[in-house]
């Protein structure tokens, strides 16, 4: 099976998420007593989203049920981190959307059958 345009927009959206927490992590770093919990809350985001991207590649070894609970995990720490308040709320919000657009394109045949069948290279 090669690789779909669906497929590419997975593995491109958990890119760009991940890239995308890495700049928050930069931009909305303050330093003061939270500042570790902070960091962590970002670098996981940006660790989820990366790991999403991985899900989408050639050689992946995730089910979809795995990439499923692996997509409302990384939408978990977002919301989580942003009600806690370590994570900036507008920025929590574009890292939200671009979950979400993950889990749509997880949700598509085309992605199913790209991780049950074998693939060429």
């Amino acid at each position: 099976m090669k690789m779909s345009n669906t497929i590419k927009t997975g593995c491109a959206l958990g890119i760009i998420g991940g890239i995308v927490a890495m700049i928050g992590l930069v931009l909305y770093l303050e330093v003061d007593n939270s500042a570790v919990v902070t960091m962590s809350v970002y670098m996981l985001a940006a660790v989820l989203f990366f790991a999403l991207a991985g899900a989408f590649s050639m050689n992946s070894q995730w089910s979809w049920k795995v990439l499923m609970f692996m997509n409302f995990v990384t939408l978990g720490i977002i919301i989580g981190g942003a009600i806690a308040d370590y994570y900036n709320m507008w920025w929590a919000v574009v890292e939200a959307v671009i979950g979400i657009l993950i889990v749509i394109v997880s949700v598509s045949g085309e992605t199913k059958m790209w991780l049950t069948e074998p693939h060429a290279a």
